[in-house]
């Protein structure tokens, strides 16, 4: 109960949520980090070029920590509710407070959480559709209503040329597997069996651990564009995916221009590569485990004549068949650098 308590105050050290625009003009993406008590760039620059961007669609300017209560009470609430917890702790090992405290306490808690996200969704919402009617650019949807530029609360969504992808950070998962610990902290002291608690363990810490871990996401055909050369993904032999360590998602109309656009990541920030497969379209698998041939039999969108194969031996079947030559990942990889 104490140890979970005190790990809400890695929100005081980490940030919260990060918000993060991507696009063919930026290398480099343009970031935003949410913390308790303020927003800071992922970059040194990026709150004033996300700014000067939003001044000519007509959003309003990021928020400073005075011009939002938020930044001023949410970290009274989380200090308090660290604090409480703690003393929650210490006077039940004292014999002073029965365990449903530890229940009461997450409760609590799990309501200001949820709270707090439907406070910052409001924000978003009224960030990126309470536009300056004057403003440079009036951008309208098909339907003629005003375009809206809320960026998603979590997973990704495209906003003109950009890619929006909103995660929780560090600070948010200490959070979540403190308030874990204070459940299974709670089932321990009803002194209940040990495989209660055991099992608690089991079912919670891993759903806490899996929340953080990057994945595959299913690939919208004819609706998607390729991240690299801005086709629209209709391939569904040819596409790849890449998925960074952070769980964001990069769709390509074409193993090679995956292959292309891998010179602008560092390889420590890739969780998977993923491509369709020959024997199963639209079915992702792991890159770097494929096979691939080269021929040109059978084209791929983008002219590298690339399609893998999920084992050597359909590849060599299709060598037979199609001709052209044979290649691992790593070979393709230094081809294509």
């Amino acid at each position: 109960m104490i140890i979970g308590s005190l790990l809400l105050l890695g929100l005081f050290i980490y940030p919260l949520w990060n918000i993060e625009l991507g696009a063919p003009q930026y290398p480099e993406p343009l970031g935003i980090n949410i913390y308790l008590n303020g927003l800071e760039g992922q970059s040194e620059f990026d709150i004033q070029n996300i700014d000067g961007l939003n001044h000519y669609i007509g959003m309003k300017t990021l928020p400073k920590p005075e011009d939002m209560w938020e930044f001023s009470v949410f970290p009274l609430v989380i200090l308090g509710m660290s604090l409480l917890g703690v003393l929650i702790g210490i006077l039940h090992l004292a014999g002073k407070l029965k365990p449903i405290w530890f229940l009461i306490w997450l409760i609590v808690m799990s309501v200001l959480g949820a709270l707090g996200i439907y406070d910052f969704n409001l924000w978003m919402i009224d960030y990126g559709t309470n536009l300056d009617p004057n403003a440079i650019l009036k951008l309208a949807n098909p339907d003629g209503t005003p375009m809206s530029y809320k960026p998603p609360l979590i997973g990704h969504k495209a906003l003109l040329n950009f890619d929006a992808y909103s995660y929780p950070q560090t600070g948010a998962y200490m959070m979540l597997a403190g308030m874990g610990l204070i459940f299974i902290a709670y089932l321990i002291s009803r002194k209940k069996p040990l495989k209660v608690a055991t099992a608690a363990s089991i079912l919670v810490l891993p759903l806490l651990l899996l929340s953080c871990q990057p994945k595959a996401q299913p690939i919208a055909y004819g609706q998607q564009d390729c991240t690299f050369c801005k086709m629209t993904i209709v391939d569904k032999i040819h596409a790849a995916q890449l998925v960074t360590a952070k769980g964001k998602v990069f769709n390509y109309d074409a193993i090679e221009c995956m292959l292309n656009a891998n010179a602008e990541f560092n390889e420590a920030d890739i969780a998977m590569y993923l491509v369709n497969h020959y024997a199963n379209p639209a079915e992702l698998i792991n890159a770097t485990q494929a096979t691939y041939l080269v021929s040109k039999e059978l084209p791929s969108p983008m002219g590298g004549n690339l399609t893998a194969f999920a084992t050597k031996a359909e590849a060599e079947n299709a060598l037979q068949e199609y001709g052209g030559s044979l290649h691992t990942w790593a070979e393709m990889v230094a081809k294509y650098k």
